[in-house]
């Protein structure tokens, strides 16, 4: 009963502070105003580009070295460090395409675990690419995510260990 004795007293107090309010400007033209314009509406949100949601390659080595435990034998090992938006676990797999004077030698599928860690390995016989001439070929690799996204190729030239 308290409760409701009191509205009509706030609402009649409301009313009464509406007419001596002090207006507050707020930048907008009044509407009331037939030679004010509206306002200009932010474009910059508008026009910005939408945020990427594909993986991004934040570093890579593409790196060749004696194996010697068990068959010996010239191993390259391509290994990328990745992020994504959507958290680690989302990143799937990748591809490495390896050329020499822009000429493509092989492809190879990139392997990614959930810590952003993106490898593939393989022996230096399996396509002739060979460790002597470790600088000579160029590495591209592209990464992509559960959800279909793919990175921008991220390239690195070759280098013997």
């Amino acid at each position: 009963m308290r409760i409701s004795a009191l509205f009509p007293l706030l609402l009649l107090s409301a009313c009464s502070s509406k007419d001596t309010a002090t207006p507050v400007e707020t930048g907008i033209p009044d509407s009331g105003d037939e030679n004010s314009e509206l306002p200009q509406t932010d474009t910059a949100r508008d026009t910005a580009p939408p945020k990427s949601m594909a993986p991004s390659i934040q570093s890579c080595d593409a790196y060749c070295e004696w194996h010697d435990i068990g068959d010996t034998y010239w191993k390259w090992t391509v290994g990328c460090s990745v992020t994504d938006p959507d958290g680690l676990e989302n990143i799937w797999n990748g591809s490495t395409t390896v050329s020499r004077s822009n000429n493509p030698v092989a492809d190879y599928l990139v392997a990614c675990n959930t810590a952003g860690l993106c490898t593939t390995g393989f022996r230096e016989e399996t396509n002739n690419i060979l460790c002597s001439q470790a600088n000579s070929y160029k590495f591209v690799v592209k990464i992509t995510d559960w959800d279909g996204h793919e990175s921008l190729p991220y390239e690195v030239v070759g280098r013997q260990k």
